[in-house]
């Protein structure tokens, strides 16, 4: 036992200094978060530059097209207050286009005089990128012309704009003594993904180095040092125990960060006393892929090979994170009940289910219990893997070998 606690000193002192720990640490987040927010606060930016737009239409819906102007004058500006929009009339479509391919305007629009039938517009530019320009223009005109039917009808605008008034649609959630408090639908999507992106984060940084440090000892003949004071057993567990107390601080970190921030933007917070069992299924799921990363480190000599078949775990880890959206939204269904009692999902399927207080007490207990014992059962398959394969250099080890070595 002290040789597994010297060895879990050594692996996270010297883990915890590096620069790959110090980079998926600290900056990561942060480009994550650039990453994440970044569009979305530049798409709600507004323009800095207006937008020159031809019109092409007939003289009989001047009337309709002066209010569209007007509209878009005074609806849609830039962030010095002056219109996003200038609109210069052609008479055929021939010279607006022969203005947009010399670039005397940016597009044109062909607006037919059967418009209010049709409900048809044409718009042409050399690119059609930046949505919002011709989705702005879309709905000015879209508001306009329903408008101008209402009042070809003599329907009172008043009228329907009183009848057509949306509704409030308070939403509340209720804890286990029956309080209320005010829901957040993107909260209630965001928090489980935000804890199974921790997990994913955390799992696969420290696995890695798991791997990693594995195949440099016993590439380098490090192990035959190692094992003349310790066995295989103890220096594996050693290892995973060593590299996941640096995941526990690494996960804690991302953990108290993302609580920061789901606060300061006033999400709906998970309930405290939850947080226990995401620890439990942040360890046991560590743990479990722990297992398999300190196994297939043995059976490597090179980074390359090494990172290629630990490309396929990843995959089989990522599927709740591409799923994310319908697990989180149909917790309870039968597909997202039965994934969580596949141990290789059964950490990032919970922390949903948990996120969404979707699971109760019965399956808190069955998952942990079958995640022990998953752990428990890869933990000893690997320390035979380990011990075999270990000291074994220059040969290629088979299928057939590994799965001998499991049964004595």
């Amino acid at each position: 036992m002290v040789q597994i606690f010297h060895i879990i000193k050594w692996e996270f002192i010297n883990r915890i200094k590096t620069k790959l720990f110090i980079f998926t640490t600290f900056v990561l987040p942060i480009l994550i978060g650039g990453m994440t927010y970044l569009p979305t606060i530049l798409i709600d930016l507004e323009p800095e530059n207006s937008t020159n737009v031809g019109l092409v239409y007939n003289n009989d819906i001047s009337l309709l097209v002066k209010r569209f102007q007007n509209q878009t004058y005074s609806g849609l500006t830039l962030k010095n207050g002056l219109p996003q929009f200038q609109f210069v009339r052609f008479v055929s479509e021939q010279e607006a286009l022969d203005s947009v391919l010399n670039n005397g305007i940016d597009a044109y629009m062909y607006i037919p005089s059967s418009i209010l039938d049709t409900g048809r517009v044409s718009y042409y530019s050399r690119s059609l990128s930046n949505i919002k320009i011709y989705t702005n223009l879309r709905r000015v005109l879209n508001q306009l012309v329903v408008e101008q039917r209402m009042l070809n009808q003599n329907i009172d605008l008043a009228l329907v704009k009183s009848l057509n008034k949306k509704i409030d649609f308070d939403t509340f959630e209720l804890d286990d003594f029956g309080e209320a408090s005010k829901g957040n639908e993107f909260s209630s999507f965001l928090v489980p993904y935000l804890f199974l992106m921790i997990l994913f984060m955390t799992i696969f940084m420290s696995g890695q180095l798991l791997l990693r440090s594995v195949m440099e000892e016993r590439t380098s003949r490090t192990i035959e040092i190692l094992l003349c004071s310790v066995t295989p057993d103890e220096l594996m567990k050693g290892k995973i125990l060593g590299l996941g107390a640096l995941g526990t601080v690494q996960m804690l970190f991302y953990l108290i960060l993302g609580l920061l921030a789901t606060k300061y933007k006033g999400w709906a917070m998970i309930e405290y006393s939850q947080i226990p069992f995401f620890l439990i299924y942040f360890l046991t799921g560590y743990l479990f892929y722990a297992a398999i990363f300190a196994a297939m480190g043995t059976f490597f000599t090179s980074e390359q090979e090494a990172q290629q078949s630990s490309g396929i775990i990843s995959i089989i880890a990522v599927l709740p994170i591409a799923f994310a959206s319908y697990f989180i939204t149909n917790p309870g269904s039968s597909f997202t009940i039965a994934s969580s009692y596949f141990p290789p999902l059964t950490p990032f399927m919970m922390i949903i289910r948990l996120g969404t207080e979707s699971v109760n007490g019965n399956e808190i207990f069955l998952t942990t219990v079958l995640m022990i014992f998953s752990c428990w059962f890869l933990l000893k398959i690997a320390g035979r893997i380990f011990r075999t394969a270990i000291l074994l250099y220059g040969k290629k080890i088979t299928v057939r070998e590994v799965v001998a070595w499991m049964q004595n």
